[in-house]
């Protein structure tokens, strides 16, 4: 059901309005409502910029660590939930015991250091790779410049453009060209030319380099260091760079040490940013802080008690709303249909003035999980991993109600399954005699693959009390709403013309009730007239007002509709038993075919088969089955679209809240 909701307002002296925050963060019981005007000064704080340097810092160790090739050792007990746990005031003290500003200035000078020396060694890698090709000429950087009269130069060029390079160099009197180098072949590839010509023929090969795309190069080194001697240099700073680097990278990763505690000092910035822009939300008065929202009304008496236990002179009292507001809406459920809030919350949340349609799906939602998959094995498999997940792992509220909604799929599977007699795909017939068969033949009472039809009748009986369902749920909501008349004419009418719809049916078809055939036809033919008469009540003009209710009786084909949906039931439930078969095939058939070793074989067959085929259908299964609810189940009396009660609390993003595991 939908938890009432009550709005109230919290008042302490402005001395205790950090305390407040602090104390409302932690209990995460307030749904904030703002009350500022738009004139209230926001504020400014520091608080992104702190963030943006420890975020940083953190990207930091993370580079250290991988380029360390350190690698995080987890239990396997948080394997769902891998980040550590801490309450506010621990975050607060592990706060108090860094000095967070120096540490973080000698965290960015590190890295600047490494940058540099990155930077430097991408500078001499290139300078380098320039070199690497001309290693063979024993020239120095004064050669390079030429003398008076003589000019000297390099110029690589493609090999499918050396020819034409070559031709027009040799129309220039002065050149003199030879090969240093060739890469790859004649059609592909660079060839590497020394040039030596007179300075007064400096403009035509300029253009003949021009026109043929061949590339001049200019290699950087002193006059009096050759080429192989400045290959040397570069390859031995580079040699030091990687050394130094490897030092650098040694004293830093004494950090990764602290990242725990980082990431603790993140959150705890980071929810001081939350109280920040929470007490923006806030009336300032001279002498008093006050801050309203909504808190669910069954837990207004334990918020008193301990609001005055921790702030004597507090005062908390509940307000009026105006009707304009919308109370946030919060679930209150047993702790056997809790679980199934996952599957509406999935849908969003019901409006806070309508039914909470999670207590109406739970059955429906088992019934049509169990039909989907209809494998009692595979269901006794899903209830044991779902029953070892919640007691040995570390599972969120959200994760445990999706964990204990499959181990009740896994319960409502077993049942279904043994029901159908689908054991893992084995043929129950084919089976040596035993007590075990006896009873598990006892307990079967349809073959889906021999009797599919009869399952898909109940697959459609189970849409057709759904939907049914659906309608007694709606009338109970305009009941609430004291308006009688849907009640009657849309809610009512409609119930009792599908049901004496069927009823008549059966009667023909001599099923049930055949002598009151003809007195269930008038009944509904009469039922139709009241639908077209009451249907288009809303109307003023009479025409219009039977022509709405002649075309309302077309909500019987939407009704045929939705119930044909559900015959997805028979198909998913017999691809689980066909695909189970035909696993249990194609390991036989190993065993047959390699003689000492394929039973091995089939064993691996059988485990990767029958694990696919449970993930791959229970997927299915769920998917399926929360569509009919969302689709077919709950527009029939839910809008949707209310607001979720989210209490101020603790957004972490590196450190768990031990609340969210209780």
């Amino acid at each position: 059901m939908i938890s009432e909701m009550t709005k109230v307002q919290i008042g302490v002296a402005v001395s205790q309005r950090e305390e407040l925050m602090k104390w409302l963060q932690e209990k995460e019981v307030l749904h904030l409502t703002p009350l500022v005007t738009k004139d209230q000064e926001a504020g400014t704080s520091n608080y992104e910029h702190r963030l943006a340097q420890l975020q940083l810092g953190l990207e930091f160790i993370e580079r250290i660590k991988a380029e360390t090739h350190v690698i995080e050792k987890k239990s396997w007990k948080n394997m769902f939930a891998g980040k550590p746990m801490a309450t506010l005031e621990q975050l607060v003290k592990n706060m108090e015991s860094l000095e967070l500003d120096d540490l973080l200035v000698e965290i960015r000078n590190l890295s600047d250091e490494l940058a540099e020396f990155t930077a430097r060694k991408q500078e001499l890698s290139g300078e380098l790779k320039t070199l690497w090709p001309w290693r063979e000429m024993d020239i120095t950087g004064q050669d390079l410049k030429g003398t008076t009269w003589a000019k000297y130069a390099l110029f690589t060029v493609s090999t499918r453009e050396e020819i034409l390079v070559k031709k027009m160099l040799q129309e220039i009197p002065t050149v003199v060209a030879r090969d240093i180098r060739r890469d790859a072949d004649k059609k592909r590839g660079m060839v590497y030319v020394e040039l030596i010509y007179h300075r007064e023929h400096e403009q035509k090969v300029a253009a003949t380099m021009a026109k043929t795309n061949a590339d001049m190069v200019s290699l950087d080194i002193p006059p009096e260091v050759t080429i192989n001697k400045q290959i040397r240099l570069l390859t031995e700073e580079i040699e030091n760079i990687d050394k130094s680097y490897k030092a650098k990278l040694k004293s830093a990763s004494r950090f990764i040490k602290l990242e725990d505690k980082l990431r603790m000092a993140y959150d705890a910035i980071l929810h001081d940013q939350e109280r920040f822009t929470a007490e923006r939300q806030a009336a300032l008065l001279p002498w008093s802080v006050v801050i309203g929202g909504w808190v669910p009304k069954r837990m207004l008496a334990a918020i008193e008690a301990s609001l005055s236990k921790d702030f004597p002179a507090s005062c908390i009292e509940e307000v009026d709303f105006n009707k304009d507001e919308v109370p946030p809406v919060a679930f209150k459920n047993s702790a056997l249909v809790e679980p199934f809030e996952a599957v509406t919350d999935i849908y969003g949340k019901p409006r806070y003035s309508e039914l909470d349609p999670t207590p109406a799906l739970s059955l429906f939602f088992l019934v049509a999980f169990g039909l989907a998959l209809t494998d009692a094995g595979y269901g006794i498999i899903m209830m044991l991993v779902m029953w070892a997940a919640e007691k040995f792992f570390r599972l969120k509220k959200g994760m445990k109600k999706m964990v204990r909604l499959l181990y009740y799929g896994g319960l409502s599977t077993a049942i279904f399954g043994a029901l159908t007699g689908g054991w893992f795909g084995i043929s129950l017939e084919k089976l040596p005699a035993s007590t075990i068969k006896d009873v598990l033949l006892s307990v079967k009472l349809i073959d889906p693959i021999q009797q599919p039809m009869t399952l898909l009748l109940v697959a459609f009986a189970v849409g057709i009390i759904q939907l049914l369902f659906a309608w007694m749920i709606k009338g109970y909501d305009d009941w609430r709403k004291k308006d009688f008349a849907a009640v009657a004419f849309d809610d009512a009418a409609w119930i009792t013309m599908i049901v004496t719809i069927l009823l008549w049916t059966a009667s023909t078809r001599g099923i049930l009730w055949a002598p009151y055939s003809e007195l269930l036809k008038w009944l509904v033919l009469g039922n139709a007239g009241v639908l077209i008469l009451t249907q288009g009540r809303q109307h003023k003009n009479p025409i219009l007002k039977v022509g709405a209710g002649i075309l309302s009786l077309y909500g019987l084909l939407n009704f045929l509709s939705d119930v044909l949906s559900y015959s997805r039931l028979l198909a998913l439930g017999l691809a689980t038993g066909i695909i189970a078969l035909v696993v249990n095939l194609l390991g036989s058939m190993v065993v047959d075919s390699i003689p000492g070793v394929g039973w091995l074989l089939a064993i691996v067959v059988l485990l990767v088969g029958h694990t696919f085929n449970l993930g791959i259908n229970t997927l299915g299964a769920f998917i399926h089955s929360g569509r009919l609810q969302f689709v077919e189940f709950f527009p029939k009396f839910m809008e949707g679209g209310g607001v979720p009660y989210k209490p101020f609390g603790r957004v972490s993003r590196y450190v768990d809240n031990p609340n969210d595991f209780k």
